[in-house]
């Protein structure tokens, strides 16, 4: 092949300026606008028991009254997800995390009037609960919007507040109830829980901070022969064959040519020459088709993103995240009760070995979705390895007694279990597009409210039955062991069909 038709097969190219995520700028505000909400809301979670204890006493209740409040808590913030999904995509992410805030705000500070149960119920149960839904939906979304390279970092990043606010606020919270008693504590700590606020206000819009990049695209001459044929079509739309008519359906001029051969002008209204136009168009095809009235379902089944729900792997995606989040959850709630009563510890030891998954989580949360994002590791990849080393260091774990083999042991359960809360929601958003990631996240969400129940009475119901700490550790394990046999088989044929795609593309670049 001669030089000269060498060249002449090299395919055209054209610089074009393309809008794309900042990963980093004014996302970074955003991290920190996130993990200041975090730090004093979400934290609240964590709080119940310290905080609220000795009220739920006073008012005649103890555990199951606890539960009960705790329960709506937990259910509302979970069926909190699809609608702050729904309310996103009519509004902005801003919107929501800022109302969010307010919720929780509002919640807090109302909760420390409280009488009955059923005050908790609403303020710490209805209002908190909606708050920390709608902010976990949010911010997620926004940060999943600034970030594309770094995403696994900036989501690790704004969980940390909650790692930092899990381990500082208890201090602050005993603090409060000595010195002010426990409604001066609750309006102290909605006063705190105002920083939130603050911090979801700096969740701008991410198309203020897109960057422009120059890239070179290639160009089909075939297909940009038939953009300019379909432009030129456009513009010739309205000529009806008699004449020129604009867009209004008003006659320039009619050039007809009469029996004798002289051209006459003939004028004709706007409403015949509309006629002639929609005769011409019916006959060529080329009329708009009227399209049918959407029905309420119709538009709530769009607005919240259902057709997500057909796809085998996105519901095999969120069942698999929620058995891991149940699998930690009720991991967590047991663990100091495991270590009081199987190990033998007092309350100072006991806060040691939590003190230690909560300092291991912080670090796990800033390092790993470093590593992740150096070594490209997809988040399902991440939960699948994270999800292994669990279930080794727990299983060891429920056999020990020793105090410094249960802290090593408590420290590398809190650094794996800090991937599981950073990669879930981005394993969910893998498996869709950008503007159904609001509804995917709140599905998510809406799954691990139906799946947590039901799953963590019958964990609590194999501890009461058998009266074994370490059955029901086990069978913990066995939630993460069902997530690997959903999640395995998929990840193989994924990364055979990623073979196979590679393979194709690489012959037909070879065959050009």
């Amino acid at each position: 092949m001669s030089k000269r038709n060498s060249f002449a097969m090299l395919p055209k190219t054209e610089k074009r300026i393309k809008l794309v995520p900042p990963d980093g700028g004014w996302g970074w505000m955003v991290l920190i606008g996130t993990a200041l909400s975090n730090i004093f809301n979400q934290s609240m979670l964590s709080l119940f028991s310290l905080l609220y204890g000795d009220a739920l006493e006073a008012m005649g209740h103890n555990t199951q009254g606890a539960a009960i409040v705790l329960s709506t808590m937990l259910f509302v913030t979970n069926f909190g997800g699809p609608i702050a999904g729904a309310i996103i995509k009519l509004t902005t992410p801003r919107f929501v995390a800022v109302s969010g805030a307010v919720f929780c705000t509002i919640g807090i500070l109302l909760s420390g009037f409280s009488t009955n149960i059923w005050h908790l119920v609403l303020t710490y149960g209805v209002f908190l609960g909606l708050g920390l839904g709608f902010i976990q939906n949010a911010s997620f979304v926004a940060i999943n919007s600034y970030f594309k390279v770094r995403k696994s970092l900036a989501v690790g990043l704004a969980m940390a507040g909650t790692g930092v606010g899990q381990t500082l606020m208890p201090h602050v919270v005993r603090y409060f109830l000595e010195h002010f008693g426990f409604k001066g504590a609750c309006l102290l700590l909605a006063s705190l829980s105002l920083h939130g606020i603050c911090g979801t206000m700096l969740i701008q819009p991410v198309e203020w901070h897109m960057k422009k990049v120059e890239e070179e695209v290639v160009v089909d001459e075939k297909m940009h022969l038939l953009e300019e044929n379909n432009k030129d079509m456009n513009k010739n739309k309205e000529y009806n064959g008699n004449g020129d008519v604009n867009h209004k359906g008003q006659v320039t001029a009619l050039a007809v040519a009469s029996e004798n051969g002289v051209d006459k002008n003939i004028s004709q209204s706007p409403k015949e020459t509309n006629k002639n136009a929609a005769s011409k168009e019916k006959l060529n095809g080329t009329q708009d088709i009227p399209k049918p009235k959407k029905t309420l379902i119709r538009k709530i089944y769009e607005l919240f993103d259902i057709s997500l729900l057909s796809s085998p792997r996105f519901l095999n995606v969120i069942i698999g995240t929620a058995l891991t989040v149940v699998s930690i959850q009720n991991f967590s709630m047991l663990y100091p009760f495991f270590l009081q009563k199987v190990a033998s510890m007092d309350k100072q030891k006991t806060a040691y070995c939590m003190s230690a998954v909560a300092f291991a989580d912080i670090i796990g949360r800033l390092t790993l979705p470093a590593l992740q994002d150096k070594y490209k590791i997809k988040a399902r990849m991440m939960l699948i390895l994270t999800s292994t080393w669990l279930i080794i260091v727990r299983q060891i774990l429920a056999y020990q007694t020793d105090l410094y083999v249960i802290l090593t042991l408590s420290a590398l359960y809190g650094f794996g279990r800090s991937m599981i809360i950073v990669a879930r929601n981005i394993a969910i958003s893998e498996n869709c597009r950008m503007d159904q990631v609001p509804s995917a996240v709140g599905l998510g969400m809406l799954t691990m409210g139906i799946i947590v129940p039901p799953v963590g009475y019958f964990l609590g119901w194999i501890r009461d039955y058998t009266g074994s700490y370490a059955l029901c550790i086990t069978s913990q394990n066995l939630l993460m062991v069902l997530f690997l046999v959903m999640w395995i088989p998929d990840m193989i044929v994924i990364y055979f069909n990623e073979r196979r795609e590679k393979r194709k593309s690489a012959e037909q670049s070879l065959s050009q």
